[in-house]
């Protein structure tokens, strides 16, 4: 009898250590991200692409924003503003939303950002953008598998 309730009894407590160690392993989902989708002047949103890819994408890396990643659509939604010739979105991530103000404060105040970026948006003749939409996210249940820098 008495090996029957010691069985019974590592049986509960590896259950509910198996338990716990399960919870242990979820991945919390964290962190703060921004969706953006910009419109560009025509003609002109490979020219943004480009600009991100060669330049942008590094300094917000240089300053701890995470590049979630970077899409070119491919069809057209008016219902949503969408249009496959001139929209261009990105995705950025930073571990909370005072980060990603403190990080993108020090980002835009980067003498290359100004290089890169504003002097070039500040001109008529060089301007890519034309409107940029900005929406702030934050993970849903256990599903987001980007993972931020810290």
């Amino acid at each position: 009898m008495l090996k029957w309730k010691v069985l019974a009894f590592l049986g509960l407590v590896f259950g509910v250590a198996g338990v716990v160690w399960g919870y242990a392993q979820q991945k919390k989902a964290i962190g703060f991200f921004e969706l953006r989708v910009y419109t560009a002047q025509p003609g002109k949103r490979d020219a943004l692409a480009a600009r991100f890819a060669e330049r942008t994408a590094a300094i917000y890396a240089r300053h701890g924003i995470t590049n979630v990643g970077y899409w070119i659509p491919q069809q057209s939604d008016p219902e949503l503003g969408i249009s496959a010739e001139n929209t261009f979105i990105y995705m950025r991530g930073y571990p909370s939303k005072e980060e990603r103000d403190k990080r993108l404060k020090a980002a835009h105040d980067d003498p290359e950002f100004g290089e890169v970026v504003t002097k070039q948006e500040q001109n008529q003749a060089t301007k890519l953008i034309v409107k940029a939409h900005n929406i702030d996210m934050t993970p849903s249940g256990g599903y987001t598998a980007v993972a931020i820098a810290k």
